[in-house]
């Protein structure tokens, strides 16, 4: 079945399998102008769906290195220009025996970082707003040159009176070769299907 949306899409029924779980019948956005897909599916799919994941871990996501050039380019963006972040002679003084990354930073990475394992990227919607971070904690400094990856987990799902979904998600950034995560949080959220 093909229906007309606008000028430049087309819906099409189909079936995905979600990288993380189950086999979900979904409906495919193709914007024929750049080729790209958008998934579609009903409000009460994707919350049937999302309560089947409540609890369960998501597979972990592509190590990503965080260098010097990157910490820089936080640094002039955001002005967290503390020694520790950009002096490399004497970061290498310190405890840390090098510099380190700037917390807030993990939490900037995280939509990068998350996009292919996270319930953001994985329930289809019209769109999302951010309502804020819960429970961050940085658990410990990243050392300059070490590589990240993120997890995470569905913690819950509310329906609201205005027909959207409140969503809270567990993200962390895994270390290679360490057992405690840079960062964990809680990220709330609201998905919006009119």
């Amino acid at each position: 079945m093909l229906m007309k949306l606008g000028r430049n899409t087309v819906v099409a029924n189909a079936a995905r399998h979600s990288r993380a779980h189950s086999i979900l019948p979904i409906q495919y956005w193709k914007l024929h102008n750049t080729g790209s897909v958008q998934t579609m599916m009903s409000k009460q799919a994707v919350l049937e769906a999302m309560r089947n994941d409540i609890g369960k871990e998501s597979e972990s996501g592509e190590w990503f290195t965080v260098d010097q050039k990157l910490i820089d380019a936080y640094v002039d963006l955001t002005g967290d220009v503390g020694w520790i972040h950009t002096d490399v002679e004497r970061a290498r003084q310190s405890k840390f025996g090098n510099t380190i990354a700037p917390g807030n930073m993990g939490i900037a990475l995280l939509p990068k970082l998350s996009r292919a394992i996270s319930p953001y990227s994985r329930y289809p919607r019209k769109y999302s707003l951010n309502q804020g971070w819960d429970r961050i904690r940085f658990l410990q400094p990243l050392r300059e040159g070490s590589r990240i990856r993120a997890r995470s987990k569905l913690l819950g799902i509310d329906e609201r009176p205005d027909g959207s979904l409140r969503v809270e998600v567990e993200f962390r950034l895994e270390i290679e070769n360490n057992d405690q995560p840079w960062l964990s949080g809680v990220k709330v959220g609201r998905f919006y299907f009119e």
